[in-house]
C-alpha cells in the first residue's frame, strides 16, 4: 500500500503531462469551463474620461466661491450625449456643457455637477456650490489598463467572469475541451433500473447515478456504460471498446479488492495497462487503483462500497481532472472540530462531516455518526469531507481539522 499523499502525487504527476485538447467557445457559454490560455485586457476601460451623472461639465475655477448666497451663472455652450465622439475642443473658460451619463468629458473639465444641483434657465446655468475636483467623472483606465492580466490558463470560469470579459469586448475564449469520461459499475448483484423490484440478493446500483451526476457537475462529457457482471472477458472487451471511444478517463466501481470475483486488476494486466498503484492507506477506499491504459488514457478503479466510491471520485479523479487542465492542487479549508473522533494510526481517514460558519467568521465542523463505507444515510446531512492524516489517532473538540466541500471550489 502507498500513502494517500503518495497516491495524490502520482496522479498529479501523470495527469500534469496529459493535456486535453482545446476549443474556442462564445463568451456566454464559458461558465463551468476552464480557461486554456492567458487572457490580457485588449483595451483600456474606461476607454475615455466620461460622466457618471447627467449634469454640467465645468472648470472648478469658473464656479469658485459659488454658494446659496453667492451663486455663479455660466453660459451653456453645448450638449454631449452618450455615444457622441470624444470632443476635440476643450471646455472654454466661463462656459459649461450639458453632459449625459456615459458621455465623453471634454478636455479641461474638472468636475461634473449633477443637474439636480443647478438651476437651468434656457442657456443660463446657476451653480450654488463648488464641486470637488474630478467629481462624477469616471477616469480613463480606472477599471482596466490595456495589457492587464485578466485570466490565466487553468482558471475555472464562472458566471461572474462574463460581465468583465464582455466589457472588454472579449467575445470568445479558448477553453479546454470537456474531458471525456466513462463510468461503469461492476457486480452481478446490482440492478441498474431503480424502478425495478429487487430480487433476493440484489441491491440497486447507487454508484452509477451518483458518479454520472458528480462527473457532470465537474464539467465532464460523461459516457455512461452498462454494468459489467463478474466476467473477466466481458470486462476486457468493454475496456477495449471504451479505449476506441477515445475516453480521457475510464472509471469502474467494484471488483478491485482481493476476492475471487475481483477481476479488475487481472483484466488491466491482460490488456497491457500500467498499474501505478493498487491499495492506498486510506479509509474508506483502501483498494483504490490507478493505471495508465495502453492508449494513454487514465483508469481509476474505485471500490464498490458507495462511500468509498464517492471518496475515490472526489479525491483521486478530481485530482487528475485538475492537473489535466493545468489547475493547482486543491487546498483544504480549516475548521474547529465539534466532536471527538478516535482512529488507529497508519490510515488516512476521510469522514462525512457537516461544517458551519459563524457570525464571528470562524468555522466549525461536526464529524457525523455512521462513518462505515456502506452507510449513505449521513450523506443527507453532510456538506463536507473531513480529512484525518495517518499519524493522527485522536481529534478532540476544539482542534483544527482540514476539510473539503462536496465539490471543488472554483
Amino acid at each position: 500500500m502507498i500513502s494517500f499523499e503518495a497516491a495524490q502525487k502520482t496522479i498529479r504527476e501523470r495527469a500534469s503531462a496529459y493535456r486535453l485538447d482545446t476549443e474556442v467557445i462564445v463568451l456566454h457559454e464559458a461558465a463551468g469551463r476552464v480557461c486554456a490560455e492567458d487572457v490580457l485586457a485588449p483595451l483600456t476601460i474606461q476607454p475615455f474620461d466620461n460622466s457618471a451623472m447627467d449634469g454640467f461639465a465645468v472648470r472648478i475655477g469658473d464656479v469658485e466661491g459659488a454658494s446659496e448666497d453667492t451663486p455663479v451663472v455660466l453660459e451653456k455652450s453645448g450638449v454631449i450625449a452618450a455615444g457622441d465622439p470624444v470632443p476635440e475642443e476643450a471646455l472654454m473658460a466661463e462656459k459649461c456643457i450639458h453632459i449625459m451619463t456615459g458621455a465623453p468629458v471634454p478636455k479641461g473639465t474638472d468636475a461634473v455637477v449633477p443637474i439636480e444641483n443647478v438651476d437651468v434657465q434656457d442657456s443660463k446655468i446657476t451653480f450654488k456650490s463648488v464641486p470637488k475636483s474630478m467629481a462624477n467623472i469616471r477616469r480613463a483606465g480606472e477599471d482596466f489598463q490595456k495589457g492587464d492580466e485578466i485570466l490565466k490558463a487553468g482558471d475555472a470560469l464562472g458566471v461572474t467572469h462574463i460581465l468583465p470579459l464582455a466589457t472588454l469586448g472579449i467575445s470568445r475564449l479558448r477553453v479546454f475541451k470537456k474531458p471525456k469520461v466513462a463510468f461503469m459499475a461492476t457486480g452481478r448483484e446490482i440492478v441498474d433500473d431503480l424502478s425495478a423490484p429487487l430480487e433476493s440478493g440484489q441491491i440497486y446500483n447507487s454508484n452509477r447515478p451518483y458518479a454520472l451526476a458528480i462527473l457532470d457537475a465537474l464539467g465532464c462529457d460523461v459516457l455512461p456504460c452498462e454494468t459489467v457482471c463478474d466476467d473477466l472477458d466481458v470486462f476486457c472487451k468493454k475496456l477495449e471498446a471504451l479505449m476506441a471511444e477515445n475516453c480521457d478517463i475510464i472509471i469502474s466501481s467494484g471488483a478491485v479488492s482481493a476476492g475471487e470475483f475481483d477481476f479488475v486488476k487481472e483484466g488491466l494486466e491482460k490488456i497491457g495497462a500500467d498499474i501505478l498503484f493498487h491499495k492506498v492507506k486510506l479509509k474508506p477506499g483502501k483498494p483504490n487503483l490507478f493505471a495508465i491504459l495502453p492508449n494513454g488514457a487514465f483508469y481509476f478503479g474505485v471500490p464498490g462500497n458507495p462511500v468509498a466510491s464517492a471518496v475515490g471520485l472526489r479525491f483521486f479523479v478530481v485530482s487528475a481532472l485538475r492537473a489535466m487542465m493545468g489547475q493547482e492542487p486543491e487546498k483544504p479549508l480549516h475548521a474547529r472540530a465539534m466532536t471527538k473522533f478516535v482512529k488507529k494510526s497508519g490510515l488516512h481517514m476521510i469522514l462525512k462531516g457537516k461544517s458551519e460558519s459563524w457570525e464571528d467568521g470562524t468555522r466549525s465542523v461536526d464529524i457525523l455518526d455512521g462513518q462505515a463505507s456502506f452507510m449513505v444515510s449521513p450523506i443527507l446531512k453532510m456538506n463536507c469531507w473531513v480529512h484525518v492524516p495517518e499519524t493522527v489517532e485522536i481529534i478532540k473538540p476544539g482542534e483544527v481539522v482540514e476539510f473539503y466541500p462536496l465539490l471543488p471550489r472554483t
